[in-house]
């Protein structure tokens, strides 16, 4: 057999953004929220009291940091609750 090589993330990222897993992905948790009010309610909650959402010039950045952001200023009082655990 040929020499293997390693697959590296970003290539089975960049393999599941290109074979439409992660538009499929997308469109099932927003199917979901649609359907779910209670989630639905506490999501626009959560980005209504974001930090980050909420500081001058946020309209300017691109959909990739206003994603990253507040997912990394949700996951970060989670993360430490967990240690303390």
């Amino acid at each position: 057999m040929g020499s293997s090589s390693v697959i590296s993330p970003e290539e089975v990222l960049e393999s599941l953004m290109n074979d439409g897993t992660i538009d499929s992905l997308r469109l099932k948790i927003i199917n979901q929220l649609k359907a779910n009010e209670e989630l639905k309610n506490t999501t626009i909650k959560m980005a209504e009291q974001s930090k980050v959402l909420n500081t001058p010039g946020a309209e300017k950045q691109t959909k990739r940091e206003l994603f990253d952001a507040p997912r990394q200023e949700l996951e970060t009082p989670v993360l430490e609750s967990r240690e303390s655990l």
